[in-house]
């Protein structure tokens, strides 16, 4: 087998202690790379997450932030916590957290509006712009965004919205960093079995969406978590601007 072997990297991770940002934590930390997760709620679950990266991973750094990526405050005030824990170097920035909208486009609130683009797209510029300056030659962005980003669903035009931003965002963005050496590539993915709406999904959704998928399954958040790791290891070193769909060939 050809192992990844991310000894000695640095990586931040939004959203890195619940659902599929879980799964990324775990999977960046059993291959050798010390984790920052980020996390707005849920002490336990991100203290639960905390303890299964430090066993997958017992030789590298693992520390959690508590950090409300909506606001720019926030974010500016993790620059202490970088240096100090990650000695100011990032080699993975990978953006995972993201929320969903909370009604039909034309229900939902400015307020509400503008919670999830600050939330899942102006934070990625602004963790882009904080972490850039510390990523060396060699170092992978990847952003998370959803198969709602791609293609207009119904229910989800806000939500769309906000993730194709983030899809031409990154897919941009590749294009700026490359000569400096940095990669920045997007995962989408479809129907993967978190509680990301709030609630777990019935076991009759989920057949009913194996049956809409070429390999007659649901994903899993360590579908996606396979992905992030080839994309942020020496294995995918030409690979930038791109939006790889990870969803089970759904139709």
């Amino acid at each position: 087998m050809l192992p990844i072997d991310l000894s000695g990297k640095n990586a931040l991770i939004t959203g890195g202690t619940r659902g599929i940002g879980r799964a990324i934590s775990q999977i960046l930390a059993s291959a050798g790379a010390s984790t920052l997760a980020l996390y707005r709620s849920d002490e336990a679950a991100a203290e639960e997450s905390l303890a299964v990266r430090k066993g997958a991973g017992p030789n590298a750094t693992h520390a959690n932030i508590l950090c409300d990526i909506s606001k720019e405050t926030e974010i500016a005030s993790l620059s202490g916590p970088i240096r100090d824990i990650m000695s100011n170097r990032i080699d993975f920035l990978v953006l995972s957290a993201g929320i969903g909208s909370r009604g039909a486009w034309n229900e939902t609130s400015m307020d509400d509006w503008r919670g999830l683009i600050d939330t899942n797209l102006t934070s990625a510029v602004l963790l882009t712009r904080l972490v850039m300056p510390l990523m060396p030659s060699g170092g992978s962005i990847v952003s998370i965004a959803s198969g709602a980003g791609h293609e207009g669903l119904p229910g989800t035009a806000l939500y769309g919205a906000s993730k194709a931003g983030l899809i031409l965002f990154t897919q941009s963005l590749a294009q700026e960093v490359g000569p400096q050496g940095i990669r920045a590539n997007v995962v989408s993915p479809g129907f993967t079995e978190t509680n990301f709406s709030g609630k777990t999904p019935s076991e009759e959704t989920k057949a009913r969406v194996a049956s809409n998928t070429a390999l007659r399954r649901t994903g899993k958040p360590d579908d996606v978590a396979g992905v992030v790791l080839f994309l942020c290891s020496e294995l995918s070193s030409f690979v930038t601007a791109q939006a790889i769909r990870v969803n089970g060939g759904i139709v």
